[in-house]
């Protein structure tokens, strides 16, 4: 068996591969055996039929393939491993040259990791962000406990700012409603500003099922780049007007959020969260400042496009996912923005590929230094995630699963890696 290597642009690597007449014969001789099993001929018993006899029946392209397709099977892998190929994906299999009596010859392109030189670790330095949470911020959170316990109670009076109310509203532009311009019993407190400016204010001094028709110019930055700029005409109608009555934030206020012995245990306990949060938005911001200043001092050659396609295809997959837990509509998303998913799968084009090349550097680095999860540590994870799981029998039986086994173990190697480069580089206490 000959093999030539031949190395293609974007880590692509050209297998040509001649097998003799006389080793692809035996190719041959299996797939008549396997194509006389599976066939039935009048007279004999699977199997049993003669060479000719089975020719005969399936025709000699039908071996001929068959053939092929054995060869490759079995010669492919044999040959991805002594030329010592780190392959990603399978192969693409092109035939070459088929013909009984003649020579196999046969391609085959696959992508490769790249070559890889990685940078001088002790010459990287990042510094870490101290984390303080500022008083206002812890304030902050405990007016929005406030804000969520508030009761509200059908007012009969005016709305005034700072009211929660419920309106109907229809939006026109040049006189035609506008597309997704309808609401029904939409909830709003007047000040919070989360519709266009000067909507909210509107409402002011109307009562319950009392009318109106008012004017206004959408911003120029806009989401909706058709609506930018444009005056629409408001038709709303006030349903409710409430009045808000938040608790005090008291001894007996922080009882009831966690049975807090005071208001200043919870305001304490509100201090360690956030900066439990404030914290670990820091280790990740820091680790991906590290994995950059690395990246930036290596070397990678060309990044094998499959992978690069793969990491967009997950990109989207995350953006999706985040819009649809948080209630939303990903088509409504791509609407707002104006783009298809072709369009901003190419817009995570150059993100995803600096994602596969930290990938790419933390498998080195881990082949490396042999860094990798061991199974108890893996089977430590699976432990610890049946425990919080509890009795959901469809996600316990996922985590058991050897592919979920495959994720944690990759995980958490990559996490072990991430720690191996953080002790290598400088960083400020």
């Amino acid at each position: 068996m000959a093999v030539t290597v031949t190395k293609l642009p974007q880590s692509v690597v050209k297998l040509t591969v001649e097998l003799p007449a006389e080793e692809f014969a035996g190719h041959l001789t299996h797939a008549i055996q396997h194509l006389a099993a599976d066939t039935k001929i009048p007279g004999f018993r699977p199997g049993m039929a003669p060479q000719d006899v089975v020719e005969k029946r399936v025709g000699s392209a039908a071996i001929l393939e068959h053939a092929a397709e054995h060869a490759v099977e079995a010669s492919y892998p044999k040959i991805v491993k002594e030329q010592g190929l780190k392959t990603i994906g399978g192969p693409k299999i092109s035939v070459e040259k088929l013909a009984e009596g003649n020579p196999f010859v046969y391609s085959a392109e696959v992508a490769v990791l790249p070559e890889i030189t990685l940078g001088d670790l002790s010459k990287v330095k990042v510094e870490k962000r101290p984390v303080q949470i500022a008083a206002e911020h812890i304030e902050k959170t405990l007016k929005s406990l406030q804000n969520m316990h508030a009761s509200h109670t059908v007012a009969k009076r005016p709305a005034k700012p700072g009211d929660r109310v419920d309106v109907d509203f229809d939006v026109f532009l040049d006189n035609v409603p506008l597309d997704g311009g309808k609401g029904s019993n939409q909830s709003l407190t007047i000040g919070e500003k989360l519709f266009i400016p000067g909507f909210e204010e509107q409402l002011v001094g109307m009562s319950t099922d009392q009318e109106k028709s008012f004017k206004l110019t959408f911003p120029k930055d806009y989401g909706k780049k058709e609506l930018q700029s444009k005056e629409a005409e408001f038709k709303v109608k006030v349903k409710s007007v409430y009045d808000t009555s938040t608790p005090t934030l008291d001894d007996a206020f922080a009882k009831k959020m966690g049975n807090f012995e005071s208001m200043e245990k919870l305001r304490e306990r509100v201090k360690e969260n956030l900066h439990e949060e404030a914290t670990d938005r820091e280790r990740q911001r820091y680790e991906q400042a590290v994995m950059e200043a690395v990246l930036a001092k290596s070397t990678i050659g060309d990044v094998p496009s499959i992978l690069v396609e793969a990491e967009q295809d997950k990109m989207l997959h995350e953006l999706q996912h985040a819009i649809e837990r948080d209630g939303g509509k990903f088509d409504d998303y791509l609407s707002s923005i104006k783009k298809t998913r072709d369009e901003l799968k190419k817009e995570f084009g150059k993100r995803a590929e600096e994602r596969v090349k930290v990938a790419l550097l933390l498998r080195k680095i881990a082949d490396e230094n042999t860094l990798v999860a061991t199974g108890s540590e893996v089977e430590g994870e699976i432990s610890a995630e049946k425990l919080r799981l509890g009795n959901q029998p469809d996600l316990l039986k996922q985590v058991a699963s050897e592919d979920y086994k495959n994720y944690l173990r990759m995980v958490l190697t990559n996490r072990k890696t991430i720690a191996w480069v953080l002790g290598k580089v400088q960083g400020s206490t």
